[in-house]
């Protein structure tokens, strides 16, 4: 090749590398279908599922892969999050208060994300079935039957196991403190401290006919000192006892049964001095989290031992959240109820599904008609069983960088993981649907949803429990009462 020529095509060359550098954001690109596809189509890693797979780019760190199964038939959508990048994970609450739904995409266009899939189970009124934390706020604590999946808020750690939820208040001045049974969950028994705020809404108020002390805000969330949980001061504005509920008034009530040492407590406090209230889920540096029940996959393998009810061998519609052994967060759902374009799958095949993802940890969100999957400029990717996108109790969400609604001043996590590896124990580290029922009771009835999973709580299939509380009992009723025979 002559030197002038060679000059000339050398010059083309940077040119077009000068002009492909500046792809910042390229668009959203087939990865590759079929078994002979590299290893680096599948982002989650080098497991293959069968099927005929399709992935597509969405941003840096975030890949929509569709698997088509034509025997079975099954259609399947997975997610893949490398939380390594910019990318975080959020979650959200339906219409930030417990009673009331709202449609996945509404609260995901709401938060600015970029994907989401629904959350936890919902009950008839509206919230969710587990504890639910968001942004350092704690929502409420609940009947803990479940799971919870969490992430610490550098997103270097991804928790998913049964959750140890505790709430405690600190008289500052004295170092006294006191474990809070119960916050948004019902008024206080005999011999328990309960907490209101103002995510309860109308579903959580504090109570008629009892003691309380009313805390006003002194400062903004901050990190428990030693971790894990989440701090926050208030100062004590007010307490008494009273036939009429006490207003919130943007802070927290403590509440007690009148005589009771709980109540002797609240009473002692003086009106001005500091009272700290920490919440924790046993997990250091989390922020948020969200419940889920059965767990589908524990150290690496399917944790789906006992599966005798519908909900659990049923084919039904699934949604769920899994973690690499490489730290990719994995939202996956499944399609079901459509004979000849996917039945959905059993709980077992579900946590298979993960496995054959790679998978070392994987957690069942809600599923049945509840099942959805939303991704910004894709829409709404599956097919709901519903024939539309039912409304929920939450979601979990992906964003497109740093979540605006984390505290303001709360700084980095104090201990991060060098590395994103899962921790295997707590311990280490509103526009409803267009028809059919409302959604609260679509999901009661639905066998694959919020009703088929009480249903296998209390015939044994999801592990042991305590007694269920009086709303869970009734949404029960409702579910066994509908079903044939």
């Amino acid at each position: 090749m002559s030197r002038p020529r060679r000059a000339s095509v050398l010059a083309i060359l940077a040119a077009l590398l000068a002009g492909a550098a500046t792809l910042v954001h390229p668009a959203p690109r087939a990865l590759g279908t079929g078994a002979a596809a590299h290893q680096s189509r599948f982002p989650w890693g080098p497991h293959k599922p069968p099927g005929k797979i399709k992935t597509t780019r969405i941003t840096d760190g975030l890949w929509l892969t569709r698997i088509v199964q034509k025997k079975v038939p099954r259609r399947i959508f997975v997610l893949t999050v490398d939380v390594s990048t910019a990318l975080t994970m959020d979650v959200a609450l339906s219409n930030d208060l417990l009673p009331g739904f709202e449609r996945p995409t509404s609260m995901a266009k709401r938060h600015g994300a970029i994907a989401a899939i629904n959350g936890d189970f919902g009950l008839g009124s509206g919230r969710p079935a587990h504890s639910f934390a968001e942004d350092g706020d704690l929502k409420q604590t609940q009947f803990s039957f479940g799971q919870a999946t969490a992430l610490s808020q550098d997103d270097r750690q991804v928790f998913m196991a049964h959750p140890h939820v505790t709430v405690t208040a600190l008289e500052v001045d004295s170092g006294e403190s006191w474990a809070v049974d119960r916050f948004n969950d019902g008024e206080p028994r005999t011999g328990e401290l309960a907490a209101f705020s103002e995510a309860g809404g109308s579903l959580e108020e504090p109570p008629t006919y009892s003691c309380w002390a009313r805390l006003a805000p002194l400062a903004g969330p901050a990190w428990a000192s030693p971790q894990p949980g989440v701090s926050r001061d208030y100062t004590v504005a007010e307490t008494a006892c009273t036939p009429a509920r006490p207003a919130l008034g943007g802070g927290v009530v403590l509440a007690a049964a009148p005589g009771s040492d709980e109540a002797v407590t609240l009473l002692s406090l003086n009106p001005g001095e500091a009272v700290r209230l920490t919440w924790s889920f046993g997990w250091p540096n989390v922020l948020d989290a969200i419940g889920g029940i059965p767990m589908l996959v524990r150290d690496g393998a399917n944790a789906v031992t006992t599966c005798t009810t519908y909900f659990c061998r049923g084919p039904h519609p699934r949604t769920g959240v899994g973690v690499t052994a490489n730290g990719k967060l994995l939202l996956v759902v499944v399609d079901g109820r459509k004979m000849k374009y996917s039945i959905g799958q059993s709980l077992p095949q579900f946590a298979n599904l993960f496995l054959q993802l790679g998978a070392i940890r994987a957690v069942n969100m809600d599923g049945g008609g509840s099942s959805l999957m939303w991704v910004k400029g894709e829409g709404i990717v599956n097919r709901p069983s519903d024939g539309h996108e039912r409304a929920v109790s939450s979601a979990f969400l992906v964003l497109p960088g740093p979540d605006p609604g984390d505290p303001l001043g709360i700084g980095p996590s104090p201990s991060p993981s060098p590395t994103p590896t899962p921790s295997p124990t707590p311990s280490a580290a509103v526009p409803v649907a267009p028809s059919g029922p409302a959604p609260g009771l679509a999901a009661e009835l639905d066998p694959g949803s919020t009703g088929g999973m009480l249903d296998a709580l209390v015939r044994g299939d999801l592990g042991r429990h305590g007694q269920l509380p009086p709303g869970f009992r009734r949404a029960l009723e409702r579910f066994r009462s509908s079903r044939p025979g």
